[in-house]
């Protein structure tokens, strides 16, 4: 049995003061849009494509995606 599936997925459920104050540092956004893509490649990048050099490298191709688009006037997808 795994020690650590009960403790991180569970953690803010088990405290008994969960409160308003207390999830508000917690951010969401609706699956599959572009945040939410977003959010998978950076953590990919971050975490098993090398770091910050190729979290950089994610962050630049998505600012001149998102500079042609408006250029273009082009919807965003997402």
């Amino acid at each position: 049995r795994n020690e650590y599936s009960e403790s991180i997925g569970c953690q803010i459920i088990k405290q008994d003061d969960v409160t308003q104050e207390g999830l508000s540092g917690l951010k969401s956004c609706p699956p599959d849009g572009l945040v939410w893509r977003l959010a998978i490649c950076s953590s990919h990048a971050l975490y098993s494509m090398g770091g910050a050099k190729s979290f950089a490298h994610v962050w630049f191709e998505f600012v001149q995606e998102l500079r042609y688009r408006w250029e273009n006037s082009l919807r965003i997808p997402g």
